[in-house]
């Protein structure tokens, strides 16, 4: 995940947290079939599987997978050819970063009934200079990789078509999304119906990270400031800030599915508004209907937040990664593609 340089904001965010369990909501709560009873099934197991393969490239490559490093070439040629033994076309999108680095976006088309519709699902498979980017984002990467598997394998045909984006470049400019946006047309992104950002889903004791689509945590946060005191001048740029993000008519839907998911579970959830100008759902604001899963575990260090253990660092390693944490994660991204196949 890229690292803005808005730890206020972050901090703010974090104040907020909403609980299945705080919330006296039993009562109104339905029943959710668990997904694993579903035709889709996840394996945390083989997700462990490319997880160990991302090590090995990083650790033969110079400790990383950054964009346009001999490791980034060696993971995108991994996806490639998982792809293709998926029997799924492939299109490579080249672009040029901010540094001029050049990096390639591999798209993975699974068909659907509906060839017009189309769910796109994203992970960022570069890392950062510092590490090898297990959790940041080898894990969201081994998700789609699986997901892939299992429709390929039970040869599911979903309602709508998949796309699957393994984005490259998110670490430096979250460039990889951004020129796959700056191509479509405004038909393209019309056959959008959802944008799900797969990200650091293998962090350890997670917080559930929602983005917070109808922007409700801001309003909490600008009550909450006003009964500590805080004057008015101090916070309400940054409360603008927040509330200026860009947004779209169905990112509540998506919202409201994910929050059913995990309180379902009794899982904590926090709402957050930062974090979605902070990875690949950025570009697709306001355009499509976007919505992230993504598990922190926020820790302060010195003066800044760090979003998981090892958080950019040498140390993000197969160590930091929860199989327990991934199968959440593809559970909650297979109860996403049900909902939408409904609709």
């Amino acid at each position: 995940m890229f690292l803005k340089k808005i730890l206020a904001v972050c901090v703010l965010s974090s104040m907020f947290a909403i609980s299945g369990c705080q919330k006296n909501e039993q009562d109104s709560k339905e029943k959710i079939e668990d997904v694993s009873q579903s035709g889709l099934k996840m394996d945390a197991a083989q997700m462990m599987t490319h997880l160990h393969a991302f090590e090995q490239i990083a650790k033969q490559q110079g400790g990383n997978r950054a964009v346009g490093t001999q490791g980034g070439l060696a993971s995108a040629d991994y996806i490639l050819d998982h792809a293709k033994k998926a029997g799924f076309t492939t299109e490579l999108q080249a672009f040029e970063n901010r540094e001029k680095t050049k990096g390639q976006n591999i798209i993975v088309e699974i068909p659907g009934e509906s060839k017009q519709d189309i769910i796109l699902l994203g992970a960022h498979y570069d890392s950062v200079k510092m590490g090898p980017g297990i959790n940041d984002n080898a894990s969201g990467v081994a998700l789609l990789l699986e997901l892939m598997a299992q429709l390929s394998q039970q040869k599911i045909k979903p309602k709508h078509s998949i796309h699957l984006a393994f984005w490259d470049s998110e670490e430096v400019g979250i460039a990889g999304s951004q020129a796959y946006v700056k191509k479509l047309s405004a038909e393209q992104l019309k056959a959008i119906k959802a944008y799900i950002n797969v990200d650091m889903v293998g962090t350890k004791d997670p917080e559930i990270l929602i983005a917070d689509g109808d922007k409700s945590s801001v309003d909490e946060m600008e009550k909450m400031l006003k009964e500590r005191g805080m004057q008015e001048q101090d916070y309400k740029p940054l409360l603008d800030g927040l509330r200026s993000i860009p947004s779209h008519s169905g990112d509540l839907a998506l919202e409201n599915t994910l929050k059913e998911f995990f309180k379902a579970k009794n899982l904590k959830i926090k709402e957050d508004v930062a974090t979605l100008t902070a990875s690949d759902t950025a570009p697709f604001l306001g355009k499509v209907p976007v919505t992230s899963v993504i598990l922190f575990n926020e820790q302060m260090k010195g003066d800044e937040l760090e979003f998981a253990p090892c958080y950019h660092k040498a140390c993000d390693t197969i160590e930091q990664v929860d199989p327990k944490s991934m199968q959440l994660a593809g559970d909650a991204v297979v109860y996403l593609l049900q909902s939408l196949d409904k609709k």
